[in-house]
């Protein structure tokens, strides 16, 4: 019976004041999950950046560059390139013995401020051979053709932000997010023809065409490309930067001094870089995780503070309780399952 009696009474508790119920619930639940997407969001972005290191941990870029803007221009695709980079380069790093593997890119367009990145199909193959869907007749081992620059291959997380399908077309715009410069190349249209199974990394969020479709793009006189200043510069046969494999560690930090100590290149070691960043982002994670704690403990407080006011409010119903012979312990007790119900209830909203 009084088990019975302390259930209807936390019921009957809730229904006269949901209102306070409902908003320490909703306070519960935002702490907690402001405490999770902290840790989640820091986890997810160093495991990222340490697969990412260990897939190219060698980044050739244009002379002027500082490691951090090559990598996460490169790598992320979430800076702006700093100038161009001679095609020569390329060509050099591909028959250096040092060297296992070596892929262009070339960057200058976004679409809707996706980035439209210039790649070849070894890179797409290096990178995944699983698409979620494909024209028909697409050949996942040749995904990229140079007698057909207009066509594009979509990151899987860009694709269904923005629900694109195969065979949709569109035209990308010269610049790159919030670049003040930015026009439409509406001369140069696109085309879906496969869309990329989710790696788990920034090439989700990308849209990949043929490095030659950039200089395509670019060699059309139409384009003025006198008022965008010196980063804007995309002259025939050069690139933003050089993705590398090498044949061991040696062989990277070798080539990382040569390649910053020649004109008109610069080298970073993306380990190296990726290390820092991840030095950085434990240091805002920690500095958020106090914040979050914080946050918590003031919100349980004001949960414990509202609970007690209640409690002071309901005088009345505790006197009649204790004549009906509800002991102090079973009205403690009412008062402990509102409290663990809003944050219960808080933690899995």
């Amino acid at each position: 019976m009084r088990t019975a009696f302390i259930i209807k009474a936390v019921i009957h508790n809730i229904r006269h004041r949901l209102a306070t119920f409902v908003i320490s619930v909703i306070a519960v639940a935002v702490a907690f999950t402001f405490l999770s997407a902290v840790g989640v969001i820091s986890f997810g972005l160093a495991a990222t950046a340490v697969n990412t290191s260990l897939r190219y941990p060698l980044v050739v870029g244009p002379e002027g560059a500082s490691d951090t803007q090559l990598v996460m221009s490169s790598i992320f695709n979430i800076d702006k390139p700093k100038g161009t980079l001679d095609y020569s380069v390329y060509e050099k790093l591909l028959i250096d013995e040092r060297v296992t593997a070596a892929y262009p890119l070339a960057r200058s367009d976004s679409y809707r401020g996706v980035p439209i990145v210039g790649v070849n199909s070894s890179f797409l193959k290096d990178l995944s051979k699983e698409y979620f869907a494909s024209e028909e007749g697409f050949d996942p081992e040749i995904p990229l053709l140079e007698n057909d620059l207009h066509r594009v291959i979509i990151g899987y997380k860009t694709a269904e932000r923005y629900q694109i399908e195969i065979g949709d077309r569109f035209f990308g715009s010269h610049g790159h997010v919030g670049d003040s410069h930015a026009h439409s190349h509406d001369n140069f249209e696109y085309r879906v023809v496969a869309i990329l199974e989710t790696v788990n990394g920034p090439e989700d969020y990308s849209i990949f065409t043929h490095y030659k479709a950039v200089w395509a793009v670019h060699d059309d006189h139409s384009c003025d490309h006198h008022d965008h200043g010196d980063d804007h510069k995309h002259d025939h046969e050069t690139l933003t930067a050089v993705l590398i494999k090498t044949v061991n560690p040696v062989a990277t930090a070798q080539l990382e001094g040569e390649y910053s100590s020649k004109p008109g290149s610069t080298a970073a070691d993306v380990g190296k870089t990726v290390r820092r960043l991840v030095q950085y982002m434990n240091k805002a994670e920690q500095a958020a995780g106090f914040f979050s704690y914080g946050t918590l403990f003031i919100v349980l407080m004001m949960v414990f503070v509202t609970v007690l006011m209640s409690v002071n409010e309901r005088k009345k119903e505790m006197a009649l309780m204790r004549t009906l012979g509800i002991g102090r312990g079973a009205i403690s007790l009412t008062v402990m399952i509102e409290t663990m119900l809003i944050t219960v209830l808080g933690i899995f909203s």
